[in-house]
C-alpha cells in the first residue's frame, strides 16, 4: 500500500510539472518562446477577424475565409492562430482560389497568422488608437511557392464589420512543396496594396 501512495505522489509531482503555463498571446516573442506554454489570445482579439470577408471593384474581387484556431501546437510551444483560404479574381477570370482546400486547412492553411501589431510596428498605423490591435498574418501562394504579409485591421463601413487589409512585400521566395528548385516568380499572384473587405 506504501508503494502505491509513492507511486501516486511521484506521477502527481511530474503532471505538475507538465503543466503549460498560460500567457497572454501579446505578449508572445519567438525568441524568448518557453517550451510547452500556451500563447493565448486571453482578451479575444482572433474573434473579430473570424468569417467570410470580400473586397469588390468591378470585375475584380478578393474573398477570404478566415477562422480561429485554438492551442496549436507549433513543435515547441502552443499558440491561437488565425488561419484560413482565399480567392483571387481579376477582370472577371479567377487567378488563384484555395477555397476547396477550407476543410483541410488545419495542416497547411494559405493564411496563416497570429501576430497583434502594436501602432509602433510595421507597417505604421498613423490612425490607430493606441489600444487598437492589427493582426498580422502570411498569405501563401503555393502555385507560385512565394509568401507575402498580411495586415488585418477592424473597421466599420456604412455600420458594416470591415477590414482594412494591406498587402505588402513582393513575395518571399519559400522552396517548392514537390522539389529543391525555387519560384521563378518575383511577385505574389495577388497584387500588393490595400484592400477593404467587407463581411458577409
Amino acid at each position: 500500500m506504501k508503494d502505491i501512495y509513492i507511486l501516486i505522489g511521484i506521477l502527481i509531482t511530474i503532471s505538475c510539472k507538465a503543466q503549460s503555463p498560460i500567457i497572454n498571446i501579446e505578449d508572445f516573442d519567438f525568441w524568448e518562446s518557453q517550451e510547452n506554454a500556451y500563447y493565448k489570445d486571453i482578451n479575444n482579439y482572433f474573434n473579430d477577424f473570424e468569417g467570410t470577408w470580400l473586397y469588390t471593384n468591378g470585375n475584380t474581387s478578393f474573398k477570404i475565409v478566415l477562422q480561429k484556431k485554438v492551442m496549436s501546437y507549433t513543435g515547441k510551444f502552443y499558440k491561437d492562430a488565425i488561419i484560413g483560404e482565399y480567392q483571387y479574381i481579376e477582370n472577371g477570370v479567377e487567378k488563384i482560389n484555395t477555397l476547396p482546400n477550407f476543410n483541410q486547412l488545419l495542416n497547411n492553411p494559405s493564411l496563416w497568422g497570429s501576430f497583434l501589431l502594436k501602432n509602433s510596428y510595421r507597417p505604421i498605423c498613423n490612425n490607430c488608437s493606441p489600444n487598437e490591435r492589427r493582426l498580422k498574418i502570411t498569405l501563401h501562394d503555393l502555385p507560385r511557392a512565394l509568401t507575402g504579409r498580411f495586415t488585418l485591421k477592424k473597421i466599420t463601413i456604412n455600420g458594416q464589420p470591415a477590414l482594412e487589409g494591406y498587402l505588402w512585400g513582393n513575395g518571399t521566395l519559400i522552396r517548392d512543396l514537390f522539389s529543391d528548385s525555387l519560384s521563378p516568380y518575383n511577385k505574389l499572384t495577388v497584387p500588393t496594396g490595400t484592400y477593404i473587405f467587407i463581411k458577409q
